[in-house]
C-alpha cells in the first residue's frame, strides 16, 4: 500500500524495515521452541507490530481501480492458490485451495482489499465525521469478540478488530498541519514528549503481561469465550498498541528522515517480503524444523 504520490519519505521506509523484521522474527519464534524468553518476546512483538503495519498502510492508502485489481485482488488469488498448494504438497493434509478463508498471513492482504474498498466511506470531509468513524471502528473492534460465529472465515474477526489502525493511519496522513507542528517541535519539549511516550508504552506493556494477556489474545482472530477473556482485555491491548504507534510515528518518525543504506531499501519492499517469506517459514516448519533448534540458527535464518 505504498501509493502516496510525493517525495520519498525515508523515515517510513525505515519503520517498514523494523516492522517486517519483527514479523519475520515472530513467525520464526513460532517454530523455535528453544529460543530464550520466546513467549515473552513473541507477545511483545504481537502487541504492536500488526497495528503499526496497518497504521502505515492506512497512511499511504488511496483507491485506484487498476492498483486494486493488479496490486491486491489478483495477488491475493494467486498467492492463496500458491500457498495452499505449496503447503499441501509439503505434507499438510489439512490445507486445501479455497478463497473464502485467507491462508495464514494472507489475511493481511485480504484485509487491505476490504479497507481499500471502504475508502470512499472513510473519506469524511469533516474532522467530526472522521472522529465518529474512528470511534465507531473502535467500538466494533471491541464488540466483534462477543460473537463466536465471527472468526477465520473471510478473516472477518481480524478485519473488524484491526480496522481502527488502518483508519487512524489514513486520517493521520490528512492532518498535515498537526504533523508539521510536531515535526517542528523544539529539541527540549520533543525529548520530554519522547520520554513520556516511552514510559507510557513500557507501563502499558507491563500491565498487559501483569493481567495475563497472551499473544493469542492479540491476534484478533478468536472470540472472547474461546480464550476466556473479554472486551476490557482487548481495550488494554489496543491502548498498548496505540502507545507504541504514537511512539513510532509521532515521536520517532519525524526525527529519522535520513536514508539508511540497505535498511531503507529493504523497507521499500516490505510488502513483498511479507507475502513471500511465508514460503520459507512453511518449508522450515514442515521439512527442516531442526534448522531452528538453536538461538544462533534462528537469528541466522
Amino acid at each position: 500500500m505504498e501509493t502516496y504520490a510525493g517525495p520519498r519519505e525515508y523515515q517510513y521506509d525505515t519503520l517498514r524495515f523494523l516492522l517486517i523484521a519483527l514479523v519475520v522474527l515472530g513467525h520464526l519464534l513460532e517454530l523455535a521452541e528453544g529460543f530464550p524468553h520466546r513467549e515473552f518476546l513473541y507477545a511483545v512483538i504481537y502487541s504492536f507490530h500488526m497495528p503499526a503495519f496497518l497504521f502505515l498502510s492506512g497512511m499511504f492508502a488511496r483507491f485506484d481501480r487498476i492498483h486494486y485489481i493488479f496490486g491486491l485482488a489478483l495477488p491475493y488469488l494467486l498467492l492463496q492458490t500458491l500457498y495452499t498448494s505449496f503447503v499441501h504438497a509439503l505434507g499438510d493434509p489439512y490445507v486445501h485451495v479455497e478463497f473464502s478463508r485467507p491462508y495464514w498471513l494472507l489475511w493481511y492482504l485480504f484485509a487491505l482489499m476490504v479497507y481499500t474498498a471502504l475508502l470512499p466511506v472513510y473519506d469524511s470531509p469533516s474532522r467530526w465525521g472522521r472522529g465518529m468513524l474512528a470511534a465507531g471502528s473502535v467500538v466494533l473492534a471491541l464488540l466483534v469478540g462477543c460473537d463466536p460465529s465471527i472468526g477465520y472465515q473471510w478473516s472477518a474477526s481480524r478485519i473488524v478488530a484491526f480496522q481502527p489502525w488502518f483508519l487512524l493511519g489514513y486520517y493521520y496522513r490528512k492532518e498535515r498541519p498537526w504533523r508539521e507542528r510536531l515535526e517542528g517541535m523544539a529539541p527540549l519539549p520533543g525529548a520530554g514528549m519522547a520520554a513520556a511516550a516511552a514510559a507510557c508504552c513500557a507501563a502499558l506493556e507491563w500491565l498487559v503481561f501483569r493481567c495475563g494477556i497472551s499473544a493469542k489474545m492479540m491476534l484478533g482472530a478468536y472470540p472472547y469465550g474461546e480464550l476466556h477473556y473479554g472486551w476490557p482485555q482487548r481495550l488494554l491491548i489496543m491502548c498498548c498498541a496505540a502507545s507504541a504507534v504514537f511512539l513510532l510515528f509521532v515521536v520517532a518518525a519525524p526525527r529519522m528522515k535520513r536514508r539508511l543504506p540497505l535498511l531503507t531499501t529493504l523497507g521499500q519492499n516490505s510488502l513483498s517480503i511479507y507475502l513471500l517469506h511465508g514460503f520459507l517459514i512453511q518449508l522450515l516448519r514442515l521439512k527442516f524444523p531442526w534448522l531452528l533448534s538453536g538461538t544462533w540458527q534462528v537469528l541466522a535464518v
